[in-house]
């Protein structure tokens, strides 16, 4: 299959298997992968190409679907993986760098409120398209301002945390973005009290979900007044497997590539979990896990 693709100075990789990616290793091949050398980049290949465009982070919350995934999929790399002090307790950070690496940086400028972060397996851009969070604390709770690429006009727009909209696990942009930078605010602490509450995060993670097995987070957001977890155990659907995938036992909103799944293993274990639920509570659980491509 021939594309034409216009000139950048980023690096195109083609005919790139998914699965070798992906945290949950399964998924077809992405036509072309694309690594911009910094917005302006970014900006030329969105302006001068009329093909679908898909975007991953760190690829440890999606689903790539067996078919893989049409046209060009963007992946910022280490040019975007940057963080550095600003000024009064903010740290700006790059579209590509970890939030763990963001919650252990501010902890050695002794900035306090971003550790939760560290046990959010993702990277900048992807928290903010989600507004990632965990054990309280959310994305929207320290973000001050964000620098986003439309992926519909190729331009770079600027919000404040107001103007995002955040809302639980998402916000109301309109339209398509990848998020390039973000600025966090949070206050000044002790270091070893920071250590201290890194470390707490880290064991509580520890405890309760399966970490080493190959899975991406949690499968579904909780619904208004549930816990998804608590739903999916009292639907007697905690260790349930289909073909490949099954729920974790320890943590039963998690899906694990237990057994060489596929990609539909897993999206169709995901979504007879649905269904048992809604039989069961009447409540409808909404995808957590992006799924990406085509079957």
């Amino acid at each position: 299959m021939l594309i034409s693709l216009p000139k950048v100075r980023g690096i195109y990789r083609y005919n790139v298997s998914m699965s070798k990616i992906t945290w949950l290793n399964v998924g077809g091949q992405a036509d072309v992968l694309f690594k911009p050398r910094d917005i302006e980049d970014l900006i030329c290949l969105i302006k001068n190409t009329e093909l679908p465009i898909s975007v991953i982070g760190a690829t440890s919350n999606i689903i790539v679907r067996d078919g893989g995934i049409r046209g060009i999929t963007i992946k910022l790399g280490k040019e975007f993986a940057y963080i550095r002090c600003k000024d009064n307790n903010s740290i700006v950070a790059g579209g590509a760098a970890l939030l763990s690496n963001l919650a252990y940086f501010a902890g050695e400028q002794q900035i306090s409120g971003l550790e939760f972060l560290v046990g959010i397996p993702g990277t900048v851009g992807g928290g903010i398209e989600m507004n990632a969070g965990a054990y309280g604390s959310d994305i929207a709770s320290i973000v001050q301002s964000i620098k986003a690429v439309n992926l519909e006009d190729g331009n770079l727009y600027e919000f404040s945390s107001k103007e995002i909209g955040y809302v639980y696990r998402g916000h109301n942009l309109s339209r398509r973005w990848i998020f390039v930078e973000a600025e966090f605010k949070g206050v000044g602490s002790e270091h070893g009290i920071i250590l201290s509450k890194l470390k707490e995060v880290i064991d509580k993670k520890n405890k309760s979900q399966p970490l080493r097995g190959k899975t991406a987070g949690c499968i579904f957001k909780n619904p208004k007044d549930y816990q998804a977890w608590k739903l999916i155990d009292e639907s007697g659907c905690r260790g349930l497997n289909s073909g490949g995938a099954k729920i974790s036992k320890k943590h039963c909103n998690f899906l694990l590539n237990h057994n060489n799944a596929t990609a539909f293993d897993l999206e169709n274990l995901g979504n007879k979990i649905k269904d048992v639920v809604k039989d069961k509570f009447n409540v409808e659980l909404e995808w957590e896990v992006r799924v990406l491509g085509s079957y």
